[in-house]
């Protein structure tokens, strides 16, 4: 039988590739028969030769088979206790005297809304929508962008009519892969976060002040301070930053919306997975390589090349969490200073935490190739401590009044000028700012 519209020497190529893809026997492969099978496949809704189920095909059925499978395995990696009743009044407790202890210096109210203990699994729960606005924009724009230059087609152009054959399966692979990174990814911040917003997005879809006692615990087992002062220290910085989403309408919206304006930026690095699967590699690779070959394409997904666009983004998100946390830094040890001694070793605790490398501080490096540093969060901290010494607690409040009379990068390395008013005036729009005003104003077009 004749092999349909590859030249020969393609076709050995091609029969190799595929055997090394574990998709064939070289010696016995009839490209036909594959294109054939291929198309059967396509027709009946195939993609099983993947490992895909029909729920992959099914963004709601996907979504909730991946939340479940990230809950499983976070239960399994550290277990998820039921929490008895004595951990939600204490919780509810300690959060009462915390916000008695915040009010007096931030201008913010309560939220209104009671406190709340909750398991890992929970969690995931009550942030999945939250994710899923994240995320499932960069799984469809990866999977479009593999559709569209996967690399069986940059091969060679004669490749090209098998290329937009496997294209709708390929798009399912990169879903299925990605899919399968998040779950891992999911878990192990479930494992690791301490209260609902510590990520320094509000994912959670409401304003509730919410703790995890089982990653608390965890977290203070090596600590030298009792578990009842870590979780009233914690409960009073969740409180803080809370009143602050819930009164600053504009924040969490502008942080969603440069994060979706980065995932749209994202670019794969065609070229290096093109090198790493060239036909005339395969002689030379051994099984070990071929299991480093497909790590490696399946790092290019999570570690995609920066634009200048995507660094511009980065640098406004590393602004603004560094203004968020660096203003919850400075509340939180003004309400507390005058009741609990070691309010500043628990802050220093918390900082350390903030620059290592733990899933909640990992997790947008590893999902968007986002890679957020905490270095600029001592300096918006000596921030918002110049300007309420100028302007008192509320004029210090009062800057979140619009993002325009934020102070940006150049302001944190010199807050005394912008405390006394120097150079705050707002600046003129440029492309970037319109671009997140018509997102937040649902204007987008795009």
């Amino acid at each position: 039988m004749s092999n349909p519209s590859f030249g020969p020497f393609d076709f050995e190529q091609l029969r190799k590739m595929l055997e090394q893809l574990g998709l064939g026997d070289a010696d016995n492969l009839n490209l036909e028969d594959l294109v054939a099978q291929v198309s059967k496949m396509q027709a009946s809704g195939g993609g099983l030769m993947f490992g895909m189920t029909p729920a992959d095909r099914d963004p709601e059925a996907a979504w909730r088979t991946t939340l479940t499978a990230a809950k499983h395995l976070a239960a399994e990696s550290g277990g998820d206790p039921s929490l008895r009743p004595e951990e939600l009044s204490a919780v509810v407790d300690a959060e009462r005297l915390a916000q008695s202890w915040l009010t007096p210096v931030v201008s913010f109210p309560e939220t209104g809304r009671p406190a709340r203990a909750i398991t890992k699994s929970a969690w995931l729960d009550e942030t999945g929508d939250g994710w899923r606005a994240v995320i499932e924009p960069i799984i469809d724009g990866l999977a479009d962008a593999l559709q569209r230059g996967n690399v069986l087609g940059e091969q060679d152009e004669q490749l090209q009519p098998f290329a937009q054959m496997m294209g709708p399966m390929m798009k399912q692979s990169a879903s299925l892969i990605y899919r399968d990174r998040l779950k891992r990814e999911l878990s192990k911040v479930a494992g690791d976060i301490l209260t609902g917003t510590e990520i320094g997005f509000n994912l959670l879809g409401s304003s509730d002040v919410v703790v995890i006692p089982a990653n608390v615990a965890q977290f203070t087992r090596d600590l030298d301070a009792s578990d009842t002062d870590v979780t009233l220290y914690l409960l009073l910085r969740e409180a803080a930053r809370q009143r602050l989403f819930h009164s600053v309408g504009w924040l969490s919206p502008q942080l969603s919306a440069l994060l979706g304006h980065y995932a749209r930026e994202i670019t794969i690095d065609f070229d290096a997975i093109a090198e790493s699967l060239r036909p005339e590699n395969f002689e030379e690779l051994t099984m070990e390589d071929m299991v480093a070959v497909g790590e490696q394409v399946r790092g290019s997904f999570f570690q995609p090349a920066s634009t200048p666009t995507q660094m511009e983004i980065l640098e406004r998100l590393e602004v603004l969490l560094a203004l968020v946390e660096g203003w919850v830094d400075h509340v939180a040890g003004r309400a507390a200073g005058p009741w609990m001694p070691n309010a500043p070793q628990l802050e220093e605790v918390l900082h350390r935490r903030r620059g290592s490398a733990t899933p909640v501080t990992s997790v947008f490096t590893e999902l968007l190739g986002l890679d957020l540093r905490p270095r600029l969060v001592r300096d918006a901290k000596n921030l918002w401590a110049a300007v309420e010494h100028e302007r008192g607690a509320d004029g210090r409040d009062a800057v979140w009044g619009h993002p325009d009379l934020l102070p940006g990068k150049a302001h944190l390395a010199d807050p005394l000028a912008f405390a006394k008013g120097q150079g705050s005036q707002q600046p003129e729009e440029d492309e970037m700012d319109a671009e997140l005003r018509r997102l937040l104003e649902g204007d987008s077009g795009d």
